[in-house]
């Protein structure tokens, strides 16, 4: 460790004497050339220079070393470009010409230790930007995110949400940001995604387990969180924003500043914090005037600070990242106890957090690192995370507000990943590296339901692309070497007859792999096919559970034999972009072998006084299939309008009979937007309407109920504006416009007695952006 980290600070301080590069150039409008474009980003990833074309469509980008790079080129209204650039020369010129599309922008992937568009990738890729997701109204990332086919949540309230990509979710999805996967304890569905959104910029979604350079436990795809860009050389700039919440009297701030100097030396810090009150159910079948009735989700509330410092330098030889994120998150847990009164309700605006509820610390250094190498490179990231889980339960000792910490689990994670990509110029390349991770798991407090336990994974893996005309071809491989070794619980009762033995050293070895290509008969149209295998080992809580389930009113165990779980994916896909037009059609089958699941046992076990039924974790080969297809209209004559429309079902079986677990509803979602280039004093304004149809739900398993179909209608309006020599954005959406009463099909307190806890009803967001920036003129 004292080697790896001594060859970071040598690379991060390395200040070389040799001369360094320029790429500089002009865009312009391909349908009309002497339409010169300004404001259009240009960023280079391996080195981490940013730069915004001029009036005239010039830019520069100084500072960089010789290589071989892919720039990427993007402004809304105009088709995304990626350019492969050999900077051979100590001053390259690349004009470009960017065509002219009404389509929303066209987000770049970073995929595959590569950067292309997602028509260049073979199997299921999209990219959303935040600013988009936040348009919707949705209290997190992961909310509006659901609205996407083929993505759904489990959620617990607004305060626990767990993404659900294609029917799976925990730990078969990765979540991956600042260069490493997150690790926050995902096996269970009562934990939250846990992402620190503030400073991100776009989230890529994978679908399907060909996302295998990412890591092991993939097999479902992958959610990639991507920071924001940096300042343009020789500024700094930043923004402050707030956001209000009229249901949860909600609210959330976030402010930030960046800056970037001429010798290659760049920063960032950012500081935010989030508070909500209960949020109100929607009505039903009925409507209460009288506000001290309103249908209170009993200790829904939520609250969460959050930081992130960045710094690094970006030279000759390549860029050298370090990032520092903490996220400390507040989550009152819902339920219904007897003899609940009014009194106690009025209670739930209050900004006061009583137990039941969880306290989640999170902190993540992470060092990203990318060495050109003339027309190669190496990225080396490795990262240390800290998580520390505690679950805080009322005592009734007759003391009001009285609480004990009865679940405390403390997670360590080391990871690294060291690959190498060959020349992104030639048709053929490949990418081979390696990736680890070690981690330990410990509990603290007074009661225990997973075992102490320590996870070593190792990995190498390798990946080749074939790029010609119109064919883009890539195949790859991984293998995996995991050992799991978990303690039997300690410091219990001795009376406590439940805890088993649950001591265990197992070693599970697996390859997997993918094969694809995308084809391009025509320059509007590009067809699909990929196949893939993945894998997930079973994890410390599947293996060695052993006690109550604090919030699920069960006591759940383990499975010691469990297998690892296998699956063999294809998918084909189309996408179809004509001028007024665009389609994107993917159908899927997923076979898994050893599918790892919950079951209710239909007996019951006394433990500490309370009567639980016994849940046990099990395992069965089963099927998930389906697809999603999306239309964007958007008419040349009349380009103020777009018209989108989405669908997506799926379908999971057990081969030998029976319904997967957590599997969402098959949903439709419409929308229709206006939008103009400046109205009066409004820039960029738009008005968005969107439908959402949730199908009912009768394919559900033993635990699950059945839900039926509801409709909801959300709004949306926003636009730039400016004050003076500022602009600001500012946007109100309105979700749920009709205050439907509905049950969410992966809700898990909809169930809960007498008669369920509904959806959030009614709410509206109101957002105010403020950017800022200071610009020192950069040397002519």
């Amino acid at each position: 460790m004292k080697s790896i980290l001594t060859i970071l600070l040598t690379c991060f301080v390395c200040i070389t004497a040799s001369a360094q590069h320029t790429l500089s150039g002009i865009v312009t409008d391909k349908s009309d050339p002497s339409h010169l474009l300004e404001g259009v980003a240009i960023y280079i990833p391996d080195y981490n220079k940013f730069d915004l074309s001029k009036e005239g469509g010039t830019y520069i980008l100084r500072g960089i070393g010789s290589g071989v790079v892919n720039v990427q080129y993007t402004r809304i209204g105009y088709r995304s470009v990626v350019k492969t650039v050999n900077l051979k020369d100590s001053a390259t010129v690349v004009n470009i010409e960017m065509e002219p599309t009404s389509m929303e922008l066209e987000e770049v992937v970073v995929t595959s230790n590569s950067t292309k568009l997602p028509d260049h990738i073979p199997y299921t890729v999209n990219t959303i930007s935040l600013a988009e997701l936040q348009r919707t109204g949705t209290l997190n990332a992961l909310s509006a995110l659901a609205y996407q086919p083929g993505i759904d949540k489990i959620s617990l309230g607004n305060g626990i949400s767990k993404p659900v990509i294609r029917g799976l979710s925990f730990n078969r999805i990765l979540l991956y940001q600042n260069g490493t996967r997150l690790e926050n304890q995902p096996w269970d569905d009562r934990h939250d995604i846990g992402v620190n959104e503030n400073g991100v910029e776009k989230v890529e979604v994978v679908k399907g387990p060909a996302a295998l350079i990412y890591g092991s436990d993939a097999m479902g795809g992958a959610l990639i969180f991507v920071d924001e860009k940096p300042s343009v050389s020789g500024t700094t700039s930043g923004d402050v924003e707030l956001a209000a919440f009229t249901n949860t009297l909600g609210l959330n701030l976030k402010a930030g500043v960046k800056g970037s100097s001429e010798n290659g030396f760049f920063y960032g810090l950012r500081l935010g914090g989030e508070s909500h009150t209960s949020y109100i159910q929607g009505n039903g079948d009925k409507v209460k005037k009288n506000t001290e009735e309103k249908d209170f989700a009993f200790n829904s509330k939520y609250m969460s600070t959050n930081a992130k410092l960045v710094t690094g330098v970006s030279k000759k030889w390549g860029v050298s990242k370090l990032t520092y994120s903490y996220q400390r998150q507040l989550i009152g847990i819902i339920e219904i106890e007897d003899g609940t009164s009014i009194d106690v309700l009025d209670e739930q605006r209050d900004r006061e957090l009583e137990a039941p509820y969880q306290d989640v610390a999170t902190h993540v250094i992470s060092s990203e690192n990318t060495f050109t190498l003339g027309k190669s490179k190496v990225n080396f990231n490795v990262a240390f995370q800290h998580n520390n889980r505690k679950e805080f339960e009322p005592l009734n000792n007759g003391v009001k507000k009285a609480k004990e910490e009865a679940i405390a689990l403390k997670l360590n994670t080391i990871s690294y990943d060291l690959k190498y990509s060959s020349n992104a110029e030639k048709k053929f390349g490949y990418t081979f590296g390696t990736q680890s991770f070690f981690q330990t798991n410990r509990n603290s407090g007074l009661e225990t339901l997973v075992p102490d336990a320590d996870v070593n994974d190792v990995a190498g893996y390798g990946l080749i692309r074939y790029d010609s005309g119109k064919w883009n071809f890539l195949a790859g491989g991984r293998f995996d070497y995991r050992t799991l070794k978990t303690e039997n619980f300690s410091g219990q009762e001795t009376v406590d007859t439940n805890k088993a033995d649950v001591e265990t050293d197992r070693n599970f070895s697996f390859v997997n792999g993918s094969i694809g290509v995308a084809f391009h008969p025509v320059d509007e149209l590009t067809l699909k096919l990929n196949a893939a295998s993945g894998f997930t080992a079973p994890n410390y809580a599947q293996v060695g559970s052993n006690g109550k389930h604090e919030g699920a009113y069960r006591y759940e165990k383990g499975n010691i034999a469990l297998d690892i779980e296998q699956n063999y994916q294809g998918d084909l896909g189309l996408i179809w972009e004509l001028r007024d037009l665009s389609v994107s059609a993917n159908a899927f089958y997923n076979r898994i072998n050893n599918y790892i699941y919950i079951s209710n046992t239909g007996v019951d076990t006394i433990y500490k006084g309370d009567t639980l039924r016994i849940y046990k974790y099990a395992q069965k080969d089963a099927t998930i299939s389906g697809g999603e297809f999306t239309v964007d209209f958007h008419p040349q004559a009349i380009s103020w309008i777009d018209i989108t429309a989405s669908y997506g079902m799926l379908k999971g079986e057990f081969v030998s009979g029976g319904n997967v677990p957590y599997i969402p509803s098959n949903k439709f979602v419409g929308g229709l937007k206006f939008t103009k280039a400046k109205l009066d004093y409004i820039y960029q304004p738009y008005i968005g309407i969107l439908v959402r149809n949730y199908f009912n739900q009768k394919n559900v398993t033993d635990f699950e109920t059945i839900t039926s179909a509801y409709t909801l209608l959300d709004f949306n309006f926003g636009g730039k504006f400016k004050w003076g020599k500022q602009y600001f954005d500012l946007s109100i959406a309105a979700t749920n416009v009709l205050n439907t009463g509905y049950y969410s099909a992966l809700s898990l307190v909809k169930n809960l007695q007498p008669v369920g806890i509904r959806d959030m009803g009614r709410n509206i967001t109101i957002r105010l952006r403020v950017p800022f920036a200071f610009q020192k003129h950069p040397k002519q």
